[in-house]
């Protein structure tokens, strides 16, 4: 069976979890490429990218990834579209028909660029966008093979997206193959937008479990050494992170901070960071190297990560980084937020506080390292809750097995 993952750009350093789905589809044997519309962060790769020859798999449509310069990205869809028409290929300038791909030049440009359609199985395409844009070549003859749409969480919750894509998403949910949303959060979201439930399925994106070795930690009156490894967005909440150790810190409480991540919050958090004082406390390191990342969630004793929604109605789907420390021994601190409750349960394999709650992410906290909770027995909830429910080899187990029966 071949198996096509169709992005608009790849790989990205904060979606790993695409990454390890595609490794994982490899090992079980099948026929593996990624088409990429555009590269995406060749200076920040995954080790495993190298490790199992990602690149060798993958067909990137254009070379540079230049939407950034408008006016030269304009010229240069019209000069490629120009070959579209001497193709014969009309259709892809139908804006009533693919609306926004049509009317920015990106699908015609596309049909003028790839030269020979691309065949395969199944098209994988992650995130909703992705698949509207598959969907599409697929209907002007690029492409062909059924279409699988995986969901996260941005593509059914941000308010612009949701705008932009209104119609575009009921023409995939009638004509796209199958539907794969993480959580029963966003398939009840995909269903409530007009998707049959007929053709839905929850895929967990899960963690190699067997990777994550699970470490019996010092709780009791030891020095909080508090981590969180994310892309430093608005939905991530890491403000109200740092505002809660201001708390502890204003408290009398012993404890470090890491922040391992980049994004476009860099500076204002690092200026939150410095106008509170926390400078000795609370440190950003920056994107890390997998190895890295292990080390320090070695040698930390909380993860805390207090997802919110944005102001733009952006919203997680369930942070895979949460899973790995549950999966290692860490207590994770989080928020009710989108998918997360579906994987931590307030009090029994976590800590959940409503979103932008500071001092209650301070309380929970204090009460980890001054034994204010049984973490001992939290901690192996959480390893149990990951290796039943969120063990990637069998999520994607049941994805090929699901696969097989739509051929």
């Amino acid at each position: 069976m071949k198996i096509s993952f169709f992005c608009i750009k790849f790989p990205i350093a904060s979606e790993t979890f695409v990454l390890n789905q595609v490794i994982s589809f490899m090992k079980m044997g099948y026929d593996v490429n990624i088409i990429s519309i555009f590269p995406g962060d060749m200076e920040k790769i995954h080790e495993d990218f190298e490790t199992y020859k990602v690149a060798s798999k993958t067909t990137y449509i254009f070379k540079t990834d230049n939407r950034d310069k408008k006016v030269f990205t304009l010229f240069q869809r019209f000069f490629l579209a120009l070959k579209c028409l001497a193709k014969g290929n009309i259709d892809a300038f139908n804006i009533k028909k693919f609306s926004l791909f049509s009317k920015n030049l990106l699908l015609p440009s596309l049909a003028g660029t790839i030269k020979k359609k691309i065949e395969a199985d199944f098209f994988i395409a992650h995130f909703g966008p992705s698949g509207v844009l598959a969907n599409s070549l697929r209907n002007i003859g690029c492409l062909d093979g059924k279409l699988i749409t995986v969901f996260h969480g941005n593509d059914l919750s941000a308010k612009e997206l949701l705008f932009k894509y209104q119609e575009a998403y009921q023409t995939l949910f009638l004509e796209g193959d199958y539907f794969l949303p993480i959580s029963k959060l966003w398939q009840n979201k995909l269903i409530e937008l007009g998707c049959s439930s007929d053709k839905i399925s929850v895929i967990r994106m899960g963690i190699k479990v067997d990777e994550f070795p699970f470490e019996r930690r010092n709780f009791d009156n030891a020095k909080l050494k508090i981590v969180s490894v994310c892309r430093l967005t608005e939905k991530k909440g890491i403000q109200y992170s740092i505002l809660a150790c201001k708390i502890l810190r204003d408290q009398g409480f012993s404890f470090t901070y890491k922040i391992v991540g980049y994004g476009e919050l860099t500076k204002p958090l690092q200026r939150l960071i410095e106008n509170n004082g926390l400078e000795n406390h609370v440190s950003i390191v920056g994107f890390q190297p997998q190895i890295e990342v292990k080390k320090i969630l070695k040698e930390s004793n909380v993860f805390l990560l207090p997802s919110v929604t944005a102001e733009d109605g952006d919203m997680e789907g369930i942070p895979v980084a949460l899973m790995e420390a549950m999966a290692s021994g860490l207590p994770v601190v989080s928020t009710y937020h989108s998918g997360i409750p579906e994987l931590i349960s307030d009090g029994k394999t976590g800590w959940l506080c409503p979103e932008k709650d500071a001092e209650c992410i301070a309380s929970a906290l204090s009460k980890i390292i001054s034994s204010g909770y049984n973490v001992y027995n939290i901690v192996n909830a959480a390893r149990i809750q990951i290796e039943d429910n969120f063990n990637q080899n069998n999520e994607y187990t049941k994805m090929a097995s699901l696969l097989e029966s739509l051929r």
